[in-house]
């Protein structure tokens, strides 16, 4: 859980970004056995639709699991209209799922790297 979220009005952009990052958290759990976390980043201040999330987790087929699993999407999605993201950029906002496996491999293990 985002300690951090209390500091930010649940009106605000960053405030709402950091509950539906909870509330993903809380939507993985029940269904990811392995260590995961939810990133996000994005020049969302400039327009909303610039937003990512992405649920890293240890393997890649923990992650196709997750990527297959339509109904987890779509309650991800509503997400957004949960905490009254912007309408206009909801469409655009992207989530994703990554592993460490995949990280490793592609990028040597640097996260940062692999999202640049």
């Amino acid at each position: 859980m985002n300690i951090y979220k209390n500091l930010f009005s649940a009106k605000s952009m960053k405030g709402k970004i950091l509950r539906i990052k909870d509330d993903i958290e809380k939507r993985i759990k029940p269904i990811c056995e392995e260590k995961f976390w939810v990133e996000w980043y994005g020049a969302y201040d400039i327009d909303p639709k610039n937003l990512v999330f992405w649920v890293c987790v240890q393997t890649d087929e923990t992650k196709e699991r997750l990527k297959s699993n339509s109904d987890l999407m779509n309650n991800i999605r509503l997400l957004l209209d949960k905490y009254d993201y912007s309408e206009q950029a909801r469409k655009h906002v992207y989530i994703g799922f990554e592993s460490q496996e995949t990280v490793d491999r592609e990028s040597d293990g640097d996260w940062y790297l692999h999202f640049k």
